[in-house]
C-alpha cells in the first residue's frame, strides 16, 4: 500500500511538474518590448494594467483599428475562430453533431449569405473601419504563430485570415441572434391549433408599459381574428423550442441619468447587458483606443471594431434588446398542380431553391466528417422553414421574413456611432442600424437619450404574434417604421431614461412594434430606485445592478403564503413566504421556496389544458406567461386552475398547496426537511466553465468553479434558469459598467471572465471573484490613471 500511494504522490508531482512545464509555452505571449509590425503608419504602445486590459496608443485612429485588431486577435484568437464557425452555420464543423440544428437555422436564416451580401454594398466608411481592423488580425495570424492558444491544437485546428465577408456575417448573427420572438410565434400557432383563436387569446403574452400603463394582450378577441388563418397543425421538432437563450442574445438593464440628479453633475451611464455569459473568459474584450484627438474605452465584441458599450471623448452608451418584432412567419400553400411552385392567391409561382452540404465532425478533435445535404426553398417572402423539422397540414407551408435583409443599406451606422460627437449624430447612427437593439446616450454636453435600432415592418396584417396566412399577392408589409419614430427620447423631464426590456412604446404607437417583451419587473424596480430622492452617487448606481429585490414575488409570495398556511404540510413553508422581505439573497430559505412552488404552480396550471409537451415549449418562454399568469392570480376561481384531469374543481389556492408539496419533495433532498433551514443559493448556483470543457464536471479545474447566485430572472441582479433546468442560472450581467462622465479618470466596470481568452493566462479568471462579490473594478480613462496602473508595454513599430 505505501509504494502505491508513493506511486501516487509520484504522478501527482509529475502532472504539477508537466502543467507547470506546459503553460511556460503554451498561452504565453508577448506583452513588453518591442514588435515588428508592417501594416503600422507609426509606432504604437499597447500598455496593460494590472487586469492585462489593453489600452492602445497611436498617432492616428487608422493604427489604433489596426492595433485593435492585433491585439484581439492576441488576446482572443481562439475565440474569434470560434464565433467565426458559430455565425456561419459551421459549429458542426468543429463540435460535431449537437451543433448541427443550431447550423441549420443559421443557413434557413442566412447569415453567411447575407454578410456577404452587406459586405459588398458597405459604404466607405464603414468598410474602411472594418478592414483596417481585419488587417491587424490578419497580421496576427500570419505574424504571431508562435504565440500558441491552447484551443487550437485540442480541437485540431489552426487560425485562418479573416475577410469582410466574415465580419459582417458575424453581425448578420449578432442580429438574427436579437430578433427573438420566432418561438413565441410558433407556440402561438400550437396553441390557436390545440386550444382555437379565442381560447388561446386567454394565454397571449400580456406586455405592459409601466410609464403610462400601456398593455397589449388583454383584447378579449385576437388582433389577428380579422385575418383568416387556417389551422396549420404544427408539428416542431425540440430543436425550435429552446428553453433557454440564444447563443450571444442579448438582454440587459440599461438607464442614464442628468447631470442635474448626478452627484458629479454631469450624467451617469449605466449598463449591465444579460448574456449567457458563463464560458470563460466572456463576450467581451476590454479595451482602450487613445489618440492625440480621441479616445475611447470600453467592451468590444471581439471580431467588431471599435467599443460596443463604453465611453469616448465625446459621449457615452450601453445597448440591450428592445425586443422590437422584426421576424414573421407565414402560412404558404403549394401548389396542386405544378410541384416545385407556391401560390400567392390565384398565381403560382416557383421556389427559389439553394442547396448546400453542412460538414459535421464525427466527434471533437477528429479529422472525420460526414456531409448533410441541405436544400432550402424560399417564397417571395423568405425561406420556408417547416421543411426542416416541422410537420404542418398537408399542403401548407411555413416561411420566415426577416425585416433585417429586406432594409440592408450600404451604411450600417457603425463609424458613425463610434465616432459621433453628441447625442444628436448617435441617434441618427443608431437609426442607420438594422439590429433590434435599445441604447442609452449621454453626451460631455450633459445630454441624455433613449434611442431603437432595427427595421419594424408596418403590417398591413395581423401583429406578428403569430403565422399569417398568404390570400394574394399583396404585400403584408407596408415598409418599416421611420427610426425617428422608433421608440426614444432625449433629455426627459424627470431626469432619467432606462429600459430593462420591456414594452417601451407607449400605448399611442400607430402600428404593432412587437407582442414580446421581457416582463416589466425589473423595470418596476428600476422605477422604484432611481425615483427614491432627487440624486445619486457611481457607487449607489453600482449598488443598484446588484439589487435583489423580486417585484413579482412582493405580488404573488403573499398570496402564495396564505394559501400554504391554511394546511398543516405546508404551514412552514408559508410562514417563510409571510416573513420574507421578497429579496433574493443567496442565504435565503423563502426565494427558494417561492421560485420552485411557483414554477410547478405555472406547471399544474397549463398542463391540463395544454398537455405535457405543450405546455413544457408555453413555460419554456418566460416572458409568454409571466404578466399573463400574475393576472390571472386576480382570478382566484378561474377555469384554468381547475384540473380538467379530476372530477373535483380546484381553485387557485388548491393548486398553490399542491405545487408546494411538488416544491417539498423536489428539494428536500437537497436542502434538508427543515424549509426554515433552506438556502436559495445551495440550488441557485452560477458555473463558470472553459469553452473547451463546458459544465460544471471541470469547472474547478479549467473554469472559474460553481458559486452560489443571488438574484433571479425577476431581480435588477438577473439570474434566469431554464425552466426545464431549474435552478443553474444561465442569463446573467456579462458587465456591469457605470459611466460618469463628470469623472475624468476612470470607468467603473468588471467582466464575468478577464481580458485574455487564453486558458493559462491569470487574466483569463481574475475579474471573477469582484463580480461574484460586487466589488467595482476600473476601465482608466485618462492618460495619468492609466500611467499609474501601467504592468507591462509593448511597441508595435512599422
Amino acid at each position: 500500500m505505501r509504494k502505491v500511494l508513493l506511486a501516487g504522490l509520484w504522478l501527482v508531482a509529475l502532472a504539477i511538474v508537466g502543467i507547470v512545464l506546459w503553460t511556460r509555452v503554451v498561452d504565453r505571449y508577448q506583452r513588453d518590448g518591442t514588435l515588428q509590425l508592417a501594416i503600422l503608419s507609426a509606432p504604437v504602445r499597447v500598455v496593460r494594467d494590472d487586469q492585462g486590459i489593453p489600452y492602445i496608443y497611436a498617432e492616428s485612429l487608422d493604427d489604433a483599428i489596426r492595433a485593435q485588431g492585433w491585439v484581439t486577435a492576441q488576446d482572443r484568437g481562439f475565440q474569434l475562430e470560434f464565433e467565426r464557425y458559430l455565425s456561419s452555420g459551421r459549429l458542426a464543423e468543429l463540435v460535431g453533431e449537437p451543433a448541427l440544428e443550431a447550423d441549420i437555422e443559421l443557413r434557413l436564416a442566412g447569415t453567411r449569405r447575407h454578410g456577404e451580401r452587406q459586405a459588398a454594398m458597405l459604404a466607405p466608411a464603414d468598410r474602411r473601419f472594418y478592414e483596417l481592423y481585419l488587417e491587424g488580425v490578419n497580421a496576427y495570424v500570419a505574424g504571431q504563430g508562435h504565440e500558441r492558444q491552447f484551443g487550437f491544437g485540442l480541437l485540431g485546428m489552426a487560425p485562418q485570415p479573416w475577410t469582410l465577408e466574415d465580419v459582417m456575417t458575424l453581425q448578420m448573427f449578432l442580429n438574427w441572434q436579437s430578433a427573438v420572438n420566432l418561438q413565441a410565434e410558433l407556440v402561438a400557432q400550437e396553441l390557436s391549433d390545440r386550444l382555437g383563436p379565442a381560447r388561446a387569446a386567454e394565454l397571449a403574452q400580456v406586455t405592459i408599459n409601466p410609464d403610462d400603463g400601456g398593455t397589449a394582450g388583454l383584447e378579449p378577441v385576437p388582433a389577428f381574428a380579422s385575418v383568416a388563418a387556417p389551422a396549420l397543425e404544427l408539428r416542431a421538432d425540440a430543436g425550435w423550442f429552446r428553453t433557454g437563450q440564444k447563443a450571444l442574445e442579448l438582454g440587459s438593464n440599461q438607464w442614464v441619468m442628468s447631470g442635474g440628479r448626478s452627484a458629479s453633475g454631469a450624467p451617469v451611464l449605466v449598463n449591465d447587458p444579460h448574456l449567457d455569459a458563463r464560458t470563460l473568459p466572456g463576450i467581451w474584450h476590454p479595451v482602450g483606443l487613445i489618440t492625440p484627438e480621441f479616445r475611447a474605452v470600453g467592451a468590444a465584441g471581439p471580431g467588431i471594431p471599435g467599443i460596443a458599450v463604453g465611453r469616448t471623448s465625446h459621449l457615452a452608451f450601453g445597448v440591450t434588446n428592445a425586443y422590437a418584432d422584426v421576424v414573421d412567419l407565414f402560412i404558404e400553400t403549394e401548389d396542386p398542380d405544378q410541384p416545385g411552385r407556391y401560390l400567392q392567391g390565384d398565381e403560382s409561382h416557383p421556389f427559389e431553391v439553394i442547396e448546400e452540404n453542412v460538414r459535421v465532425r464525427k466527434r471533437p478533435g477528429s479529422s472525420e466528417f460526414r456531409e448533410v445535404p441541405l436544400r432550402i426553398r424560399l417564397t417571395h417572402r423568405g425561406p420556408v422553414i417547416s421543411d426542416h423539422g416541422m410537420g404542418v397540414a398537408a399542403g401548407k407551408l411555413l416561411s420566415m421574413r426577416w425585416s433585417a435583409i429586406e432594409a440592408m443599406e450600404a451604411d450600417t451606422g457603425a463609424w458613425a456611432l463610434f465616432t459621433a460627437e453628441d447625442v444628436a449624430a448617435a441617434r441618427r447612427a443608431i437609426g442607420r442600424s438594422t439590429a433590434p437593439y435599445n441604447y442609452v446616450i449621454a453626451d460631455m454636453a450633459g445630454n441624455i437619450a433613449h434611442a431603437t435600432g432595427g427595421r419594424v415592418p408596418v403590417r398591413r396584417r395581423g401583429d406578428g404574434s403569430r403565422p399569417v396566412a398568404v390570400t394574394d399577392g399583396s404585400d403584408a408589409w407596408d415598409g418599416f417604421v421611420p427610426w425617428d419614430a422608433m421608440p426614444g427620447q432625449v433629455n426627459p423631464a424627470r431626469g432619467w431614461v432606462g429600459n430593462a426590456n420591456h414594452r417601451t412604446v407607449g400605448r399611442d404607437f400607430p402600428t404593432p412594434y412587437s407582442t414580446f417583451f421581457a416582463a416589466s419587473w425589473r423595470y418596476r424596480r428600476m422605477l422604484e430606485l432611481l425615483e427614491s430622492k432627487p440624486a445619486f452617487t457611481p457607487e449607489e448606481h453600482w449598488a443598484f445592478m446588484r439589487d435583489t429585490k423580486n417585484p413579482m414575488a412582493a405580488r404573488i409570495a403573499p398570496l402564495m403564503s396564505a394559501a400554504l398556511t391554511a394546511h398543516p404540510d405546508t404551514r412552514a413553508a408559508g410562514e417563510v413566504l409571510a416573513a420574507w422581505d421578497h429579496a433574493d439573497e443567496p442565504g435565503a430559505a423563502a426565494p427558494a421556496i417561492f421560485q420552485s412552488v411557483y414554477r410547478h404552480f405555472a406547471r399544474r396550471v397549463f398542463e391540463d389544458d395544454l398537455g405535457p409537451d405543450l405546455a413544457a415549449r408555453y413555460l419554456g418562454s418566460y416572458y409568454l406567461w409571466h404578466e399573463r399568469l400574475a393576472l390571472l392570480l386576480e382570478e382566484p376561481d378561474s377555469d384554468w386552475f381547475d384540473d380538467q384531469r379530476t372530477p373535483g374543481r380546484e381553485s387557485r389556492d388548491d393548486l398553490f398547496h399542491l405545487a408546494a408539496l411538488d416544491a417539498l419533495a423536489e428539494l428536500r433532498p437537497a436542502l434538508g426537511d427543515d424549509v426554515r433551514r433552506w438556502a436559495w443559493g445551495k440550488v441557485h448556483t452560477v458555473t463558470f466553465f472553459s469553452p473547451l470543457v463546458p459544465g460544471a464536471a471541470a469547472a474547478g479545474i479549467l473554469g472559474g468553479g460553481v458559486h452560489p447566485k443571488e438574484g433571479s430572472g425577476e431581480t435588477l441582479n438577473r439570474a434566469t434558469f431554464r425552466f426545464d433546468k431549474p435552478y443553474a442560472a444561465t442569463s446573467i450581467a456579462s458587465l456591469r459598467m457605470v459611466a460618469d462622465l463628470g469623472d475624468p479618470d476612470r470607468v467603473m466596470a468588471v467582466l464575468t471572465g478577464g481580458a485574455s481568452g487564453r486558458q493559462f493566462d491569470p487574466h483569463l479568471k481574475d475579474q471573477t471573484p469582484a463580480w461574484l462579490n460586487g466589488e467595482p473594478r476600473y476601465w482608466w480613462f485618462s492618460d495619468a490613471a492609466i500611467a499609474e496602473h501601467r504592468a507591462s508595454e509593448l511597441t508595435l513599430t512599422p
